[in-house]
């Protein structure tokens, strides 16, 4: 399974979605083209790929089931207006961003699903600390990347250890073989960097050190366990 049909098999059935940032519309003309939805409004900050939305999804005959909308984030909805929030293919900063931005149109979804291209740990990590819960994740990989794909809904949830920021939780507990191969990769470049440090005996990043051989130690058990 790819990306972007591992995000669009994440959809819960709902009448409206809105696909944030729809680039080309494939995700909006998957999820129509199995009914996972009745309506998908389809927004972009920039014409361009809004456009390239609304050619494809017109050459697909499925633009009557679309509402197209340019704007910024989640800016472009009212309150209520979409069950299901799908926010893809851009860096976990910016969808921690557009997510605090208009909290209060986050909140009133009933799912979130956010597949952030870059730096997952830091939108987990506000995600647990704004008011929503993540009730699942799954982990794919296409060509040498790893992406992860979060669902998250409107809830308190938290972690008892930082770690849990960058490795996830979800794919912990479901032992995912993905995920193992995943960590296996991570514990190698951590060790590349300490060894890398550690030839150049640069005193001055002692404290990097102590972090990566404490971080890798963290993920070592909880693979053990």
């Amino acid at each position: 399974m790819n990306r972007l049909e591992c995000i669009k098999s994440m959809v819960l059935k709902c009448k409206v979605a809105a696909d944030i940032g729809t680039d080309h519309g494939y995700v909006a003309e998957m999820l129509l083209r199995d009914n996972v939805c009745d309506k998908i409004i389809a927004t972009d900050l920039n014409e361009g790929p809004l456009n390239r939305a609304i050619e494809h999804l017109s050459a697909v005959n499925l633009e009557k089931r679309c509402d197209f909308r340019l704007g910024s984030g989640l800016t472009v909805l009212k309150e209520d207006e979409a069950e299901t929030i799908i926010i893809a293919g851009m860096g976990g900063e910016l969808i921690a961003d557009i997510l605090e931005d208009s909290k209060n149109i986050a909140l009133k979804a009933s799912q979130l699903i956010l597949q952030p291209m870059t730096t997952a740990d830091r939108l987990r990590r506000y995600l647990y600390n704004n008011g929503f819960s993540i009730i699942d994740e799954r982990i794919v990989k296409e060509l040498h990347h790893y992406y992860f794909i979060i669902m998250a809904v409107p809830g308190i949830d938290k972690v008892d250890d930082e770690i849990y920021y960058e490795v996830s939780k979800m794919l912990l507990k479901k032992n995912d073989p993905l995920m193992i191969e995943y960590l296996n990769r991570l514990l190698g470049i951590n060790e590349k960097i300490i060894n890398s440090i550690e030839k150049n005996n640069n005193n001055g990043y002692n404290k990097k050190i102590e972090q990566l051989s404490n971080k890798n130690k963290k993920i070592e058990e909880l693979m053990k366990n």
